[in-house]
């Protein structure tokens, strides 16, 4: 019983050791691999109290980490999000990761490190052949104390103009700089207003890269099976299976329909198709589309231009999209307006905003990063 008790000790110390093995080295001086008792301790064990959301894909909590010396926020991802998927790990899921972490931009949220581990006790410890292993994934993110664009947009107070047009030209940089001044070409796939914070100075970071992909800059073009948030995510890309295209018009549209969300308070009612129909009807001044909260307390050359160009990017025929590098020659340059009687008077239908979850991974392409599973485990949780 004795010699039993022994090989069972050495057995489960071995399992203990090696259970987060190809984990251990990923990252770089950029990215630390943080213990799961700093988080604990950071965020008073997860408090209720340091709650500050929860989404599909994962609950926040704010955090003091003292090796840092600063607060974050900290993501812990939920597993049910993608039933039955599996954490492994990979050298180019490592690739990867390091790739979105290298990235540096002033209105892109800084991605700290991460975190895999739990709370286990020494009789989980030891009768780790019953229970299931529950080892919890952590991102930690540098703390954006305003919270997000969505909060704001819809809150009693309302946004002045001028904040919401710096918040447009901040995404647009942001865009600009992932789809074409980055070494690697960076698919966001999830812009939306939640996924837009703000600082103290309302200067907007764009965050939240857990549907993110890297994409060859030669082809520009991935396939995947459709994930994001329905409201916001290309119609092109909408598919009750198989794989879709992803590419920078993916992107633009999303980055489009939050465009006239900030101008015009769509959630409210105006919905894009009443937002074309104004500009079709009033001979291409779509200003009554404007919020009406804002009492037309806006510049209106600044407020025609966003919701022109959020049409523009929200077309329904992808190739007829700008790039961001049109976008922000027209914001920051006075370069002109499409006229978008040249294009299609096809309107995008109302669409709820859902999420659309990936199939299960024993059928063929559920991948969303159809050919590394590994990613997929990691990033359709986040």
């Amino acid at each position: 019983m004795l010699l039993a008790l022994v090989a069972w000790v050495i057995l489960s110390w071995c399992k203990w050791t090696n259970r987060n093995r190809g984990f251990e080295k990923l990252g770089n001086e950029k990215l630390t691999r943080f213990a799961f008792r700093d988080l604990a301790a950071a965020t008073e064990k997860f408090s209720e109290g340091r709650k500050l959301g929860e989404g599909f894909f994962g609950v926040v909590h704010r955090g003091y980490l003292k090796k840092l010396g600063c607060e974050v926020a900290i993501k812990e991802i939920k597993p049910e999000a993608a039933p039955g998927l599996i954490i492994t790990s990979n050298n180019t899921f490592s690739a990867e990761l390091n790739a979105i972490t290298s990235v540096k931009h002033k209105n892109l949220v800084k991605l700290f490190g991460w975190c895999r581990g739990n709370s286990s006790n020494f009789a989980e410890f030891m009768c780790w052949c019953w229970k299931k292993e529950k080892n919890r994934l952590f991102l930690m993110y540098k703390l954006v104390p305003k919270g997000s664009l969505q909060d704001h947009l819809h809150k009693q107070e309302t946004l002045r103009w001028e904040t919401r047009y710096k918040i447009v030209k901040d995404i647009t940089s942001a865009l600009r700089y992932l789809h074409h001044e980055c070494d690697q070409l960076i698919l966001h796939r999830d812009i939306k207003p939640g996924n837009i914070l703000l600082d103290d100075n309302f200067n907007a970071k764009l965050a939240d890269f857990g549907l993110s992909r890297i994409a060859d800059p030669g082809h520009s073009r991935i396939m995947t099976v459709p994930v994001g948030t329905g409201h916001y995510l290309d119609p092109e890309c909408k598919k009750p299976e198989g794989l879709v295209e992803f590419s920078r018009s993916t992107d633009i549209y999303s980055y489009g329909i939050v465009l006239l969300e900030i101008a015009c308070n769509c959630k409210q009612g105006m919905g894009r198709e009443k937002v074309w129909q104004h500009y079709i009807d009033n001979d291409k001044s779509v200003l009554e589309a404007a919020d009406d909260r804002l009492n037309g307390e806006f510049n209106k050359n600044e407020m025609e231009g966003v919701i022109v160009i959020g049409l523009w990017c929200s077309f329904p025929d992808s190739k007829k999209r700008p790039s961001m590098l049109k976008v922000m020659a027209v914001l920051e340059h006075g370069k002109p307006l499409q006229d978008l009687d040249l294009l299609d008077r096809t309107s995008v239908p109302t669409q709820q905003e859902t999420y659309i979850d990936p199939p299960p991974a024993s059928s063929a392409g559920s991948s969303s990063y159809e050919q590394h599973a590994w990613i997929t485990n990691l990033f359709i949780m986040l």
